[in-house]
């Protein structure tokens, strides 16, 4: 019996260390990244996040309190001049508009597939926030409603901080 337990304690501090390795090793290249940010609201203090942080495809974009997690984190690849795809650190996924992009259309997350679906071009305006256009369209990224997880939805340029959106950087590594 107490062989037993010996052996199970030695696998067990094995198996922690070499988690430990494995913990250290990724929480380094996650503080490494660059051009990763949460995207949060100016009228509500919400920010662009997965619901339930799920994994899967056809889940819905929401707002969601500002956290340091992976979750709300966003890379920031660019395609051209303010033209960037956006990549959750979590999901690896992107999001995009549910159906075809027109006025009060939700947004989803999907698979990151090139479409010009998932361009965005960050607007800088004079106050160093953003207008974020879904890429050759007229439509905005909205918060539907200052209330988290509630829809962030598609409308046309509006005089309203409901679409005005600041970057805070990010190195999460949870």
């Amino acid at each position: 019996m107490k062989t037993i337990l010996i052996i199970v304690l030695a696998l067990v501090v094995i198996a922690a260390i070499a988690i430990s390795f494995r913990v250290r090793k990724d929480i380094k290249k996650k503080l490494a990244f660059e051009n990763t940010y949460a995207i949060q609201n100016v009228s509500s203090g919400l920010c662009v996040r997965p619901f339930n942080a799920g994994y899967e495809s056809e889940n819905k974009i929401i707002a969601y309190p500002h956290k340091n997690w992976e979750c709300i984190t966003w890379e920031m690849i660019a395609l051209g001049e303010n033209t960037f795809l956006l990549k959750n650190l979590f999901t690896e996924k992107t999001f995009q508009p549910k159906s075809e992009p027109k006025e009060g259309v939700e947004l989803w997350q999907q698979s990151m597939d090139g479409t010009q679906l998932q361009y965005w071009e960050f607007l800088k305006q004079t106050d160093q926030t953003y207008l974020i256009r879904l890429k050759d369209t007229d439509l905005y990224l909205t918060v539907s409603s200052e209330n988290e997880n509630l829809p962030i939805i598609l409308m046309t340029k509006q005089e309203t901080t409901k679409q005005q959106w600041k970057l805070i950087r990010q190195t999460p590594w949870i």
